[in-house]
């Protein structure tokens, strides 16, 4: 992913637009005083909307797909993902940042401030896609940090001068883990490919090496609750926590004519009422819960199926209902084999695991602050959990302040060749990002001469 990280980025020491690696789906998971402008204050406008606005489309020559127009398919760690990166680093080059690159190839783009003794604020999110994804997924948040970082230069701002990988970095999956991640079709690795393209660092991937004061994101929202309220800007001040699970049944398998239906061990009717079972517990107790994959070894029409593997996709905001799912999900399974006297078998492995996470309010507030300045408080929608995960999940997850802000995604499209966000919607999330993190900033600033007057 790509991660600005912009420590104390006006009076401090450094900002950092960096580059979280985030997995696009082509590996495996495996688990694992608060500052007011006076009502007659208006914030500063950024003059490079145009700018942002370019690059977006000037990133997406990356993985273009044909076929599709405005589609994307630019994967972890693939060469198109290897050029975006280098795209990233000359741009934050010509600013004169500070670039680091961690064991797992998380991009720090530095731009040094006047306190050195600080950890530097994030802003950042990631450069890659999913297969068949768009242009605004991620890499606007990226983009929006890099306009951030030239906004800071251009105005002097008392300056001198990416889930994978924010995952190892928070410390809630090892590296070494990560690195064996294979791909989707088995042929390589994360970390083999972390050194085919030249972007395995040599900086320990830890928060506690390239630490954060604060961490902030800019996303589409993926959703069309905005869209919906008329609403430009959202501010997220929760995500709800993901489960993923791989599932094996196996039952015995038989001739479809020559077994009577009560004499079966039928491994798809076993999963099936699991299936079944999850609606069930989705209905009654609002977990989203989603079978999404689904393969029947040796499948026939006139085969009684002995083994089927199937994936499950958990969420929601709360762990202890997560908990609560995932028992009853298990039970059942337990009941079904029992019914079936050991002769249909379930093994579940819980593949991957974001925890419900609640943002920190201080830096939620900023958020809100700006978008009230930027676009007042009809155009805002103050408090939403974010349905989907993202990389402030893990980061939020160590104790670094984090803070999330959603534009508008059209019909609430992402993850596919139609997503779209205008240019408008882009250039005040932008905005409301800046403001938000000026004043964590000062907020930090505050904090230093509290402390020295001690």
């Amino acid at each position: 992913m790509a991660d600005i990280t912009a420590p104390n980025l006006f009076n401090h020491p450094k900002l950092i637009p960096g580059s979280f690696l985030e997995d696009s789906g082509d590996f495996k998971h495996f688990e694992k005083d608060d500052f007011r402008f006076t009502a007659a204050t208006k914030p500063t406008s950024l003059t490079s909307v145009d700018h942002l606005w370019g690059s977006i489309h000037e990133t997406s020559q990356w993985g273009s797909l044909a076929q599709n127009n405005g589609g994307m398919s630019r994967l972890s760690l693939s060469d198109q993902d290897k050029d975006v990166r280098n795209w990233f680093i000359q741009e934050a080059g010509k600013l004169n940042c500070q670039i680091r690159v961690d064991a797992v190839g998380n991009i720090f783009a530095i731009l040094q401030g006047e306190n050195t003794d600080i950890p530097p604020i994030g802003v950042g999110s990631h450069l890659d896609t999913q297969p068949a994804g768009g242009r605004f997924d991620g890499i606007l948040g990226v983009l929006a940090g890099l306009e951030i970082l030239r906004t800071i230069v251009r105005e002097g701002a008392r300056y001198t001068s990416g889930c994978t990988g924010s995952a190892v970095w928070s410390g809630h999956v090892p590296l070494r883990e990560a690195y064996q991640m294979p791909t989707s079709d088995g042929s390589s690795t994360l970390g083999q490919e972390l050194q085919r393209i030249g972007y395995l660092g040599r900086w320990e991937a830890s928060h506690k090496i390239l630490p954060l004061s604060a961490h902030f994101e800019l996303h589409i929202e993926q959703g069309h609750r905005l869209e919906d309220a008329r609403k430009k800007i959202g501010v997220v001040d929760a995500i709800q926590g993901i489960r993923w699970y791989t599932v094996t049944v196996r039952g015995e398998q038989a001739h479809a004519g020559a077994t009577p239906v009560m004499n079966r061990a039928d491994a798809v009717v076993a999963m099936s009422k699991v299936v079944v079972k999850l609606e069930q517990l989705a209905l009654e107790t609002g977990v989203f819960a989603t079978v999404g994959e689904i393969t029947v070894e040796s499948g026939s029409s006139n085969v009684i199926s002995g083994l089927t593997h199937f994936t499950v996709d958990l969420r929601h905001p709360r762990e202890s209902l997560l908990d609560e799912v995932e028992h009853c999900m298990c039970a059942e399974m337990s009941e079904i084999s029992q019914t079936k006297n050991g002769r249909v078998s379930f093994a579940v492995k819980r593949v991957w695991h974001s925890p419900a996470v609640f943002l920190d309010p201080l830096a939620v507030q900023c958020v809100q602050d700006a978008a009230h300045e930027v676009v007042g408080v009809d155009q805002l929608m103050p408090e939403m959990i974010s349905f989907a995960g993202h990389d402030i999940a893990p980061v939020a997850s160590n104790g670094t302040p984090t803070a999330m802000i959603f534009v508008p995604s059209l019909k609430g499209i992402s993850h596919a060749p139609e997503e779209w966000t205008s240019k408008e919607d882009c250039g005040l999330g932008t905005e409301v990002l800046y403001h938000a993190v000026r004043k964590f900033d000062q907020h930090l600033q505050r904090k230093e001469e509290s402390l020295a007057n001690i």
